[in-house]
């Protein structure tokens, strides 16, 4: 029995010096080989709207896995509804995660260019009150043409107001040139004498 004892104490001090030799700090000849096989990891950030993650990330994921494999990096999107926090690029070469940065920021820009085109506005434009009849001409024959080819609505106010103002509401270019030509029907017009 006493021989089991001294089995087992020298088998606990065997295991002790190991662990032992595991918690020592490890010389600085090692620290250097170590610092070498870690490589440091860029990181760069870019700032977007929360409603334009979905560009980045694409449809399915396609759009990130495609910038990662591209560029090899890793891209990391803040989650729906978080705020104010920016979309993170990290690579081991410093190019390449310029690159992909530069790429997401030109996906942002084409999105929010894409979206400025085609949400519709509306602009006011002041026209006398009395031109506004000659203006829209007999049954509408001198703005019909104008809201068909540009498909824009042009809203004159009432009968009864007062107002000079006329609503053209539409995407941005075709409102731009709807002013434009309702500007050329009124200047066609001798100008009115109160």
């Amino acid at each position: 029995m006493s021989s089991r004892i001294n089995n087992n104490l020298r088998e606990r001090r065997q295991v002790m010096k190991v662990n032992q030799e595991r918690s020592r700090p490890l010389p600085p000849s090692m620290s250097r080989m170590r610092a070498q096989w870690v490589e440091e990891t860029v990181s760069e950030t870019v700032k977007a709207d929360n409603c334009l993650f979905g560009v980045i990330i694409g449809p399915g994921g396609s759009t990130i896995k495609e910038l990662q494999v591209k560029y090899n990096i890793r891209v990391l999107v803040p989650r729906k509804g978080s705020k104010d926090e920016p979309i993170t690029v990290q690579g081991k070469d410093k190019t390449l995660v310029k690159n992909a940065v530069l790429r997401i920021k030109a996906l942002i820009a084409e999105e929010k260019e894409r979206r400025r085109v085609t949400t519709p506005v509306s602009q006011t434009l002041c026209i006398p009150k009395a031109l506004h009849g000659k203006v829209i001409g007999l049954q509408g024959q001198n703005i019909r043409p104008i809201t068909q080819a540009l498909k824009i609505k042009i809203q004159f106010p009432n009968k009864n107001d007062n107002s000079d103002e006329v609503t053209l509401t539409g995407l941005p270019d075709q409102v731009d040139q709807g002013i434009s030509r309702l500007l050329n029907l009124v200047t066609r017009f001798p100008p009115c004498r109160a």
